[in-house]
């Protein structure tokens, strides 16, 4: 064999290697050629698109199970019983100060300069006088903020001398609590009659249910005006205070002096010369009766005697 002919036989010897090599190159390459055909994308957008897609899918996955958490969460709250916080109370306070002071006056502008440090009001003054012209006494009634109630009180009784004081207070919670579920309840029916008459066609109908959501309406008014009656009471206060001067010790000898004084001292007299004379007849009495019992038996001994004394001689 010559030299040319070795060389020959030799790449005839390798070219099936060399075919299935290739055949698997193509194969290959077609594969990865076809995704991108069939996408119409780089390979390169194609590998982008995966993480996001994987992220997106991961996202999704984590809301799920947020949405989860929480529905689960808001079920467990639902399920745990609710904390019962204290109760507001709703109290009406009303007190009365009844008391004596030098000068009326005086004391009538105490009571308003500590109703105005309180935040309060004279809701109502009443003064009274004489025909000197002088203050006799003096009504004031006061509103004052529920919390200053007790501290209203103990200062008020210091302005003068107290003769009588009261106070006064009502648990009305329940029924402020039952009035605001009242008026829901009514604003609620009056919504429903409300759409119940944009929806009526008929003539009689409309006037039916215009009639009624007439009377609701005013039953919710009359639930509103005691609702803010209710709120009025509970956060003011109501004090009535009342001054008068004292009554002057020597009142009975600055009586005036005339016919009717003269007339009341001998009435007077009269009387005492009375209880004297009942007095010393009554000490008499006994020695009266002791005396008549032994003085009478003895005047009709003394007087039979003297009937029967002999009658004197003519010689004598």
């Amino acid at each position: 064999m010559t030299k040319l002919h070795r060389p020959l036989i030799g790449i005839l010897l390798a070219l099936p290697s060399l075919l299935l090599v290739g055949a698997c190159g193509i194969g290959q390459g077609d594969d990865g050629g076809g995704d991108s055909a069939t996408t119409g994308e780089p390979a390169s957008a194609q590998a982008e698109d995966g993480p996001k897609s994987a992220g997106s899918g991961r996202g999704s996955s984590s809301s799920d199970s947020g949405a989860t958490a929480l529905e689960s969460r808001k079920s467990a709250e639902a399920a745990r019983p609710a904390s019962t916080e204290p109760m507001a109370r709703a109290v009406i306070s009303t007190g009365q100060v009844t008391m004596t002071a030098t000068s009326i006056g005086r004391a009538g502008s105490e009571v308003l300069r500590l109703a105005t440090s309180w935040g309060g009001t004279i809701a109502d003054e009443q003064t009274t006088s004489d025909h000197r012209g002088r203050i006799v006494d003096s009504t004031l009634t006061l509103r004052v903020p529920t919390p200053k109630f007790s501290e209203a009180m103990i200062a008020l009784s210091r302005l003068g001398e107290v003769t009588e004081q009261s106070r006064k207070s009502e648990d009305v919670t329940t029924q402020v609590i039952d009035n605001k579920a009242r008026i829901r309840a009514a604003e609620r029916s009056i919504r429903q009659i409300e759409r119940l008459l944009s929806r009526a066609r008929d003539l009689g109908d409309i006037l039916s249910i215009e009639s009624d959501l007439a009377r609701r309406q005013a039953d919710l008014d009359s639930l509103k005006s005691q609702q803010a009656w209710l709120e009025d009471q509970t956060s003011q206060s109501t004090i009535n205070v009342y001054i008068s001067r004292p009554a002057p010790a020597d009142a009975e000898e600055r009586e005036a002096r005339g016919f009717l004084a003269g007339l009341d001292d001998g009435w007077s007299a009269l009387e005492g010369a009375t209880v004297v004379a009942l007095t010393i007849l009554g000490a008499l009495l006994p020695f009266a009766v002791v005396a008549a019992l032994v003085g009478a038996p003895a005047w009709l001994v003394v007087r039979r005697r003297r009937g029967v004394a002999p009658a004197p001689t003519a010689e004598a």
